[in-house]
């Protein structure tokens, strides 16, 4: 395109020249003559002018995209208030009261999602064991950690004299070292969103609060429900968006993603955007190298972090320039969604939507401002 404006520039200027030769040639005609060739003249400088003006507008508009500046402030989008937020089913639990007094009496729960389904199930304080990824409600924090799915202290679970151990049911090695010790233990799905409804159901019948189980089931599907309709009448862009399983890492370097199946995919085609991974990845997780992503270009990006201050966003996007063009660092497109615990498949699985709504609603404001 410049090389464009170049040669008609050069055209120009020929025309422009021989108009001046003319007017030196014939200085000796008529005064009406030489009235003729400054016009001339005149003209050809005003063509000029509009030739080139055209071009310039002609390149703004077709070719520049807004860069964003590397000293800019970083944004961070903000919830809508017409959101309705829904309820949190684990801090504030709705029990049976015929069920209140029922169920084991000394529970270990392997897996942070299994925790809170037995908080959101009013069995809180029947958990006498917990792995350290269990963070939520608060009041768990107080509870014995007993190892993770890969590192299980089952001389401590067994001291602990558990009633009933709890697992997810891709904890092999963990519940065979459980089988191993005697121990009553049980497995439950927890990838997608029909699992959740799965793991509270079978929950809600290993620790005799069936109904209280039935309800909790019901009522994340009517906040789902009610979330889905009201993003459809907000009528936001189908962003192409990747789901980092963690904070996006600083220096760049390959991403972990949610892929096809699990329930942060879901969550993200209910909330209206579609997921950039979709076509390269074929499980429920993987990790995609730096290659890859600039070929994804996504053009947003949400993330688990425990923190997103301004400052880490700004150092953030401008780390992540030098690895290529990336639609969602450009245009300051990427969202935190929650901290770490924000992970697990479990009752606040509807706030977690709200709050997959909430991010895309603000990218959206950020395109009309």
């Amino acid at each position: 395109m410049i090389a464009f404006i170049r040669e008609r520039t050069e055209m120009l200027r020929i025309v422009i020249q021989a108009g001046a030769d003319q007017e030196t040639e014939k200085r000796s005609e008529t005064r009406e003559g030489m009235v003729t060739i400054r016009r001339t003249h005149m003209l050809c400088t005003i063509v000029a002018v509009v030739v080139v003006g055209a071009i310039l507008l002609r390149i703004r508009s077709e070719r520049f995209t807004p860069i964003v500046s590397d000293t800019r402030p970083a944004r961070i989008p903000s919830i809508p208030g017409t959101l309705p937020l829904p309820h949190d089913y684990v801090a504030d639990p709705r029990v049976d009261p015929a069920e209140a007094g029922r169920g084991p009496r000394r529970i270990i729960s392997m897996a942070p999602s299994i925790t809170e389904i037995l908080c959101a199930l009013g069995l809180a304080d029947r958990l006498v064991g917990r792995t350290p990824y269990c963070l939520y409600p608060p009041s768990v924090r107080s509870v014995e950690v007993v190892g993770a799915m890969m590192d299980p202290n089952l001389a401590w679970i067994k001291a602990l004299e558990p009633d009933l151990v709890l697992a997810t049911s891709n904890s092999g090695r963990l519940n065979d070292g459980l089988a191993a010790l005697d121990i009553r233990y049980e497995a439950v799905p927890h990838n997608s969103i029909a699992e959740i409804h799965v793991a509270i159901e079978r929950i809600g019948v290993l620790c005799d609060r069936p109904f209280t189980a039935r309800q909790l089931n019901d009522g994340i599907r009517a906040d789902l429900a009610a979330l889905v309709e009201i993003r459809k009448a907000m009528d936001l862009p189908a962003y192409r968006t990747l789901v980092c399983l963690g904070p996006v890492p600083v220096p760049p370097r390959a991403m972990f993603v949610a892929g096809p199946g699990l329930f942060l995919d879901e969550l993200l085609r209910m909330a209206g955007g579609t997921n950039a991974a979709a076509d390269v990845l074929h499980r429920s997780e993987g990790e995609l190298p730096l290659e890859v992503l600039l070929l994804l270009n996504p053009e947003v990006i949400l993330e688990f972090a425990d923190q997103e201050m301004p400052q880490r966003m700004t150092d953030l996007y401008q780390s992540w320039r030098s690895v290529g063009v990336l639609s969602a660092i450009e245009h300051q497109r990427i969202g935190g969604v929650g901290g770490l615990e924000w992970l697990s498949a479990g009752p606040r699985v509807a706030l977690e939507l709200h709050r997959f709504i909430s991010v895309l609603a603000g990218f959206d404001r950020w395109e009309g401002q």
